[in-house]
């Protein structure tokens, strides 16, 4: 078994008086491709953005490469949450995401969207952070749009430049956020088998997921979650088989 490269522990997150996660404990390992499924609003999304402090949790750590991470909720810890605020961009760099919309920047080109980061967070000069933009978006299939703007790029090609611009940092750990529901569906399968090349590289993933087909293909463990909380985490032949309610019926009601 590889070692464990990112922990969650006791982690809880709420927006006002709702809470959207509770008591969410959990181990990846180096290489794992974990898969997390649930009916919309039990916290999948949510769980993600508590990874990489985009939401940080109010409960519980998250401890990743062995550091904990985690807010403190009292004005005389103002000067600690400063001190991790200033490092977050590094933590961000290491545990990189894709969104479900993409969020490439409009006025930049395919490589500029991708050179932004190497610039900005690893401190590349422009040359050395064009070349290894080129090699990740070549990487990703778009060699022969680096100079294409957005507006002139297709929802998966968007989606490529959004995945190419994580893994130009070389980060540790990847987050997918429904990176295929904002997709035509025929463009679907090019950007899950971009995915799966990067699993079968030994990448680390966390993917949120409605693509039933690809969690029980690539997963390592599929985590089922309901209403912000874990509810069972297994391999896909135990999550296939499994007996929990609310894990089966919403196998069922996907997959007939």
């Amino acid at each position: 078994m590889n070692p464990t490269l990112l922990q969650l522990k006791n982690v809880g997150k709420r927006f006002g008086d709702h809470v959207v996660l509770s008591e969410i404990n959990l181990e990846i390992a180096k290489g794992e491709v974990v898969c997390v499924i649930g009916p919309s609003g039990s916290g999948k999304s949510t769980l993600l953005r508590c990874i990489n402090f985009i939401a940080p949790p109010e409960e519980g750590e998250v401890i990743f490469e062995g550091r904990s991470w985690k807010r403190f909720h009292s004005a005389l810890n103002f000067i600690a949450n400063r001190k991790y605020e200033a490092q977050l961009p590094k933590l961000r760099a290491e545990i990189g995401m894709v969104f479900q919309h993409f969020n490439v920047f409009p006025h930049m080109s395919a490589i500029e969207n991708v050179m932004l980061g190497l610039t900005k967070v690893r401190g590349k000069n422009r040359n050395e952070a064009r070349e290894i933009a080129e090699r990740s978006l070549r990487q990703v299939g778009l060699g022969d749009k680096l100079d294409q703007y957005p507006e002139k790029l297709s929802g998966g090609q968007k989606q490529r430049v959004a995945i190419a611009r994580a893994l130009a940092l070389n980060p540790k750990v990847m987050l997918f956020d429904e990176v295929t529901s904002a997709l035509d569906p025929e463009l679907v399968t090019g950007i899950l088998d971009e995915m799966r090349r990067l699993a079968s590289d030994g990448m680390t993933m966390v993917v949120v997921t409605h693509e039933m087909n690809f969690a029980f293909q690539v997963a390592t463990r599929i985590v089922f979650m309901d209403a912000g909380r874990i509810v069972t985490i297994g391999t896909p032949d135990e999550i296939r088989n499994t007996t929990e309610p609310r894990a089966r019926a919403f196998l069922s009601s996907i997959l007939g």
